[in-house]
């Protein structure tokens, strides 16, 4: 069975996939100058 990425998730894996191996850090700071989100969303969108 196949799962569907929310549309959160699928922005943070987009970073993923574009970088290879990156830290949450590096993440949580692209994620805020690409799509404004903060660090505390971004952790939060990882952890699941």
């Amino acid at each position: 069975m196949r799962e569907k990425l929310f549309d959160s998730e699928a922005k943070v894996m987009e970073i993923i996939w574009a970088r290879g191996a990156i830290s949450a850090k590096e993440i949580s700071l692209i994620a805020a100058d690409t799509i404004g989100w903060n660090k505390n969303t971004t952790y939060t969108v990882i952890k699941k």
